[in-house]
């Protein structure tokens, strides 16, 4: 295995600083995470291009298509940005789909503070965080999903009205009617018999 001191430079590779991943590196880029690494033979770490270490020095980095290749140079992973693990947002993106999955087939909608907990975040950061990665506050999303479940339902002809809307996981009928427009556009009757006069 070749040790970090020995990779400073390899025939025929350009300085950091005239290739352009160099300037993901210097911006911390972490859409740029993923698509290559980074190397700094004075420290022998690997990193990615988001890491919040201090810039090094350019004639001391060198770029990796991957964190294998990067071990394999003889590179260990940077203990700050740790590039052999999940990144975060992959971290958050996973926690929020459980949390969707879970949304989809709730019968009534969960507290924002019992979502955050399971999520592992404080109420207020993971309304943040879910809203970043889906682009609808829990609520509205949990509301959608419902919705959907209520057309599906009301376009089942064996069933009635009423039957559809407690088999979409409403409690009641007034608490589902209060909110049909909203969620409709019309009234539970009116969209069975194909929004007529809508």
């Amino acid at each position: 295995m070749t040790s970090a001191a020995d990779t400073r430079r390899q025939p025929g590779q350009a300085p950091a600083e005239h290739d352009p991943r160099w300037a993901a590196v210097l911006a911390r880029d972490a859409d740029a995470d993923g698509a290559f690494y980074y190397s700094v033979a004075t420290t022998g770490v690997y990193c990615r291009p988001s890491c919040p270490s201090r810039p090094p020095n350019a004639r001391n980095v060198r770029f990796h298509r991957t964190a294998a290749d990067a071990r394999d140079a003889g590179f260990r992973p940077c203990r700050r940005c740790r590039p052999d693990q999940p990144s975060l947002e992959q971290l958050r993106a996973t926690k929020i789909a459980a949390i969707c999955r879970a949304l989809e087939t709730a019968d009534e909608t969960p507290r924002l503070a019992d979502l955050a907990a399971r999520a592992g975040m404080s109420p207020y950061y993971f309304h943040r965080v879910f809203k970043a990665v889906i682009g609808v506050t829990p609520r509205a999303y949990a509301a959608g999903h419902r919705a959907a479940r209520v057309r599906r339902e009301l376009d089942k002809p064996d069933k009635t009205v009423t039957e559809a809307i407690y088999d979409a996981g409403f409690s009641s009928g007034g608490r589902f009617y209060e909110t049909s427009h909203a969620r409709l556009g019309m009234t539970p009757t009116e969209y069975r018999a194909g929004g007529a006069d809508q």
